[in-house]
């Protein structure tokens, strides 16, 4: 886990974010955590700031999270948003992950669950839950291993579909920008492409979502 983590928590029960300060205190190294109470109030707090990643509620108040996931991509906002929720309707699971969401974790999840996906999203995975529980699925990480892509080239891609430049690749996820180079590089040949959107249409073509 990577120091310095900013999180962005959006929920109007007031137990339940004291709760999640404590699971995500717990995660190890220098944490921040910002909080919202509303849809709205999210919203600007999340354009405004920088965050690596933002939990968030579907039932907010002013703007409840379905909208907010969509102002979020209508402004091409980068911050990884993962639902957590007390809705375990698998319509509104899709729809999260429709909307750009990169998780949806039920708030019967425990502690350890949350921690789990919050970390398997700053991979570049998607998480939902599974058929029997609170399991996550990895279907970005399945694709990545079938072809030949590691984890942090699955992010670096990802960044690299949102149009980044290599600079804004390597503030991102802490790297130097020949590290970065060296991974675009690298799925440049295991996708047999030779540019950034020959690559993008690649991916696409081989059902990366």
């Amino acid at each position: 886990m990577m120091a310095a983590m900013k999180i962005f928590l959006a929920d109007d029960h007031q137990l339940f974010l004291e709760g999640m300060y404590s699971v995500l205190a717990n995660m190890g190294g220098d944490v921040q955590i910002d909080t919202a109470k509303n849809g709205r109030e999210a919203f600007e707090r999340l354009t405004e700031g920088v965050y690596d990643i933002a939990l968030i509620d579907i039932r907010l108040p002013n703007l409840d999270g379905f909208s907010l996931l969509r102002e979020l991509s209508n402004t091409n906002n980068l911050t990884p948003v993962i639902i957590v929720t007390a809705s375990e309707d698998p319509q509104d699971i899709q729809l999260a992950i429709d909307l750009g969401a990169m998780g949806f974790v039920p708030k019967s999840s425990t502690g350890q669950q949350i921690v789990t996906a919050i970390k398997c999203v700053l991979r570049g995975e998607v998480v939902r839950p599974g058929g029997k529980g609170n399991s996550s699925t990895n279907d970005c990480t399945n694709w990545a291993h079938q072809h030949d892509i590691t984890p942090r080239q699955l992010e670096v891609l990802r960044l690299i579909r949102h149009g980044l430049s290599n600079q804004a690749i390597a503030d991102k996820l802490h790297l130097s920008t020949a590290t970065v180079k060296t991974h675009i590089m690298a799925i440049f040949q295991a996708l047999n492409t030779q540019s950034r959107t020959e690559t993008i249409r690649k991916a696409q073509q081989l059902g990366l979502d």
